[in-house]
């Protein structure tokens, strides 16, 4: 009887693993990875933003909550980028003295001197809602 039921919970331990792993792929190839995962809005104190010329410093708890929601659509997959520069940079100040500085152009992202390739527009919508929400007077 126990070697029946260890037989069946096994069988139920191993399909669930192998369930999660292809659900895991499923979701990278459709969505990616999140760029900015470990950006929380409590560990940030001050938020730079850079698009084109000008520049904004936001210290603003509602503004700075913002742009950590705005990084967080940025999306990755593994592969070679294709470069360039930035068309949008955020520095974020946190609480422990360090920096982490994000940013990307049309399909490229850019975060601590790495780049990354974009995925499903995250790129484009990343720009557009910086632009949008804190340089809306550059909006054409």
């Amino acid at each position: 009887m126990i070697k029946k039921n260890s037989k069946f919970i096994l069988q139920i331990v191993i399909s669930t693993i192998i369930t999660t792993i292809i659900l895991l792929v499923y979701f990278y190839f459709a969505h990616g990875l999140p760029v900015a995962h470990e950006l929380e809005r409590a560990s940030a104190v001050s938020v730079q933003i850079m698009q084109g010329n000008e520049t904004v410093t936001l210290t603003n708890d509602e503004d700075i909550e913002q742009a950590v929601n705005i990084v967080q659509v940025l999306s990755f997959r593994f592969g070679e980028a294709n470069g360039g520069l930035a068309d949008t940079t955020c520095t974020f100040d946190l609480g422990d003295g360090s920096k982490m500085e994000i940013g990307a152009n049309n399909d490229t992202i850019f975060k601590n001197g790495r780049q990354y390739v974009g995925v499903n527009d995250s790129c484009k919508l990343f720009g557009n809602l910086m632009q949008g929400i804190f340089f809306p007077e550059t909006m054409p």
